[in-house]
């Protein structure tokens, strides 16, 4: 690009802030920008890309990186709304990360490889690996071998994660001692031998590869050109490359980046938010934005995008105080923060105040299908989603179940439903196949993936088939204690009064099958098992409260399931956990349990936590209600952090000065 300090591309509908400008124009070769939530990012990619088309630089080669398919749309439509031609946007290249490692990878490998972009797709590879470990590998070690669904998943999110860390192609690793380095790596002997097999079978050891995954093709192109820099001549000599969302770079894509940026020597802007790193299961970590880069290319320039667009100055105040960092807003509105102070005393305080919040949102003229209601994590829908069931408050959830389908809850109803014959009140065939894996999974049944496919099919179509199920394979179970704690617990619920109270009955059933310690077991990641803990007991207080009896127990969670089915409402509050809704906004969002146990949580990284917390408050436009505990002692640090009186009085200043400004230019352009 040339050292011209004026900038040859002028945007419609757009007047650049001076943030933007000096990217548009900005002369170094590497040049990252720290950007604020809100801040405009892809707007300031897309203002990079067409000044260095303007500058000379063809749309053939220029490329635009980002990580799904929602950011190549909205970057499309950044570059259309500032102004570029519809036919000079289709010449440039703007695809995701694998996308691009698959395009390079054909011309490689010369044909096409399967892409197997579900989870049930990949599910019959990953159950054939589990019994090829047990199978070559079971009288060698003492090993814990689970087909469950569960279990499965988690393996499935813990290959994804050791290929975008490229856990076994780092220094350090050795597999000679293999024991030490898995310790490191947080990774059980298990699902290391679990890990290889699945790989074999994959064809990625031997380089001849039958089928990939999300994510495999990047790590295949980089492990394939790491250790061969003559090959890297294969990738497309690009001289322009942007990046978006690099907050979410991992160990593997951050290479196969920094390999195409040296490939055509080209000029690199990438925009990424270091305090929204909230992905670390899948590799993300704030060191590629804070050090990696410089390392890498020690000359680059860095640029701030301090200017939110998304929310008005109280709420940039607050997160500025929150992240100690500069943060302003450019919008001439406020957002408005309410903080709900609740008795922690009381169960439902905290779900009452939420719907309270609601109601005011709709009086004041908001839209329901506008509101998203976002927790910490899954356990704490319980109450929020029985107090909007009670209140008739339509709701749908963002990549989570309700909790009637949570397989912990899906175990207790499965139990006292068998024990109290109930069944018919679980009218859905799909939702007993769920309940029987469920059972499968916390009575720690040993079946293999074909005995669970046929039982779930039987169970589905013939529901008196599910108590012989249970009492049969209990008492041919291999895990004779685990056995024996189950059937205990599903005689000691057949024997109780039909009257007797559900809430303390449930509790027993907890105690008798020890599923704390159950949770602790089934679950590889600490916070996971706490969560279904945390949830069972949150379930388990719900139906105390209730007052519910055991003989109306299934046919009380039966309506409730009925009637969320069954609504009509065409607004719907969003309920969703932090962790989905990183690059969503909404206009009124409320953050519940703001308890200083519950955000941050004990077993959660301090950083990663705060900015979860971040990245919460971040997704607001024109409300952000906040509900903790009444006593301060009580309440989440971080909203102490945000310094909420003082943030809100500087946000009001800023709006009465913002508007003084334009009534006077308003009446000098009147005169």
């Amino acid at each position: 690009m040339s050292k011209e300090t004026t900038p040859q591309f002028t945007p419609k509908r757009l007047v650049p802030t001076a943030e933007q400008s000096a990217i548009q124009i900005a002369p170094k070769k590497i040049v990252l920008i720290d950007a604020n939530a809100g801040a405009a990012k892809t707007t300031t990619l897309a203002l990079r890309v067409a000044e260095s088309l303007y500058r000379g630089r063809q749309p053939e080669h220029t490329l635009a990186l980002v990580f799904t398919a929602a950011a190549k749309l909205a970057m499309r439509q950044r570059l259309a709304e500032i102004g570029l031609a519809a036919h000079v946007i289709k010449r440039l290249t703007i695809v995701t990360f694998d996308e691009l490692a698959r395009s390079v990878l054909l011309k490689l490998e010369g044909g096409a490889v399967p892409l197997i972009d579900s989870y049930e797709g990949l599910r019959p590879y990953a159950l054939e690996a589990i019994e090829l470990v047990a199978l070559r590998y079971g009288e060698r070690y003492e090993l814990e071998v689970s087909m469950n669904n569960t279990a499965v998943t988690q393996f499935l999110k813990l290959q994804l994660r050791t290929k975008a860390r490229l856990d076994f192609h780092r220094a350090g690793f050795a597999h000679d001692t293999v024991q030490d380095s898995l310790a490191a790596l947080g990774i059980s002997h298990t699902h290391y031998l679990w890990l290889r097999e699945y790989e074999r079978l994959r064809g990625s050891d031997a380089g001849e590869i039958q089928f990939r995954a999300q994510f495999d093709a990047t790590y295949d192109l980089v492990r394939l050109l790491d250790d061969d820099e003559p090959l890297r001549g294969e990738l497309p000599a690009y001289q322009v490359i942007v990046a978006d969302e690099l907050h979410d770079l991992n160990e593997a894509a951050f290479r196969l980046l920094t390999m195409l940026i040296r490939r055509g020597n080209a000029f690199f802007c990438g925009a990424g938010d270091r305090d929204q790193v909230i992905y670390t299961w899948s590799g993300a970590d704030h060191r590629f934005l804070r050090e990696r880069f410089e390392q890498e290319f020690p000359q680059l320039q860095r640029y701030p995008l301090t200017r939110s667009y998304r929310y008005g100055p109280e709420l940039a105040e607050a997160v500025g105080a929150l992240k100690r960092k500069a943060s302003s807003s450019a919008l001439a509105r406020a957002t408005r923060i309410d903080l709900a102070l609740y008795d922690p005393g009381a169960p439902d305080a905290c779900a009452e105040l939420l719907v309270a919040a609601l109601r005011r949102w709709q009086a004041d003229g908001g839209n329901l299908g506008a509101a998203a209601i976002v927790l910490r994590e899954r356990d704490q829908s319980i109450r929020v989603e029985n107090a909007l069931f009670r209140h008739a408050i339509g709701y749908t959830m963002i990549d989570m179940h309700s909790y009637l389908a949570s397989q912990e809850i899906l175990m207790l109803r499965g139990l006292v439903a068998i024990a109290r014959r109930d069944l018919h009140w679980i009218k859905s065939g799909a939702r007993r196949a769920e309940i029987l894996e469920a059972l499968v999974v916390f009575a720690e049944i040993p079946f293999t993936a074909d005995e669970l496919r046929q039982a779930r099919e039987d169970v589905s179509t013939y529901p008196e088939l599910l108590e012989g199920f249970l009492t049969n394979q209990l008492g041919k179970s291999v895990n004779r204690e685990k056995a024996g704690l189950t059937l205990a617990a599903v005689d000691y619920l057949r024997a109780l009064d039909a009257h007797a109270p559900v809430g303390p009955a449930l509790r027993e059933v907890s105690a008798l099958m020890q599923l704390d310690r159950t949770a602790r077991r089934l679950f590889v990641d600490p916070a996971q098992a706490k969560v279904v803990a945390a949830s069972i007991a949150g379930f388990i207080e719900v139906c105390a409260e209730s007052a519910t009896a055991v003989g109306d127990f299934s046919r009380w969670l039966g309506d409730i399931e009925h009637g969320l089915a069954d609504s009509k409402k065409a607004e719907r509050v969003v309920i969703a956990c932090v962790d989905q809704i990183k690059g969503l906004e909404y206009g009124h969002v409320l953050m519940p349990y703001l308890a200083l146990d519950a955000f941050p949580r004990a077993l959660a990284e301090p950083g990663e936590e705060e900015n979860r917390f971040y990245v919460a408050v971040t997704r607001a436009r024109e409300r952000l209600t906040l509900l903790a505990p009444e006593p301060a002692a009580l309440r989440s640090r971080y909203l102490e952090a945000m310094g909420l009186e003082q943030s809100i009085a500087s946000g009001g200043r800023l709006l009465r000065k913002s508007a003084l400004r334009r009534d006077i230019a308003e009446r000098v352009a009147g005169d």
